[in-house]
């Protein structure tokens, strides 16, 4: 039985599923030290950068919205509406 998520998916995965784990791990990596001041910023900037690119839509966020509001209490999900409605407003 795998003991950790690393072990898991290096049992249960393919090479491309390997590859998509090594991005995945990369990522919380570069994220998992920063405060919440630092994630918010990031977070409106690579916002704003898909938004100038036609990649993340008013639509979009409303689907990520819906697809994540079933597992958050209701004290996140003022904080993914209200996350939402401020990227909505970025320029």
């Amino acid at each position: 039985m795998p003991r950790d998520f690393k072990s898991f998916t290096n049992e249960n995965s393919s090479t491309n599923n390997n590859s998509n784990t090594k991005k995945y791990e990369d990522i919380l990596n570069k994220y998992k030290n920063m405060n919440s001041n630092d994630l918010m910023q990031n977070l409106f900037t690579e916002a704003s950068k898909l938004k100038s690119e036609g990649k993340l839509t008013n639509e979009s966020l409303e689907n990520l919205k819906s697809t994540l509001s079933p597992f958050l209490n209701s004290e996140q999900k003022v904080m993914l509406e209200n996350l939402i409605e401020a990227i909505n407003e970025q320029k």
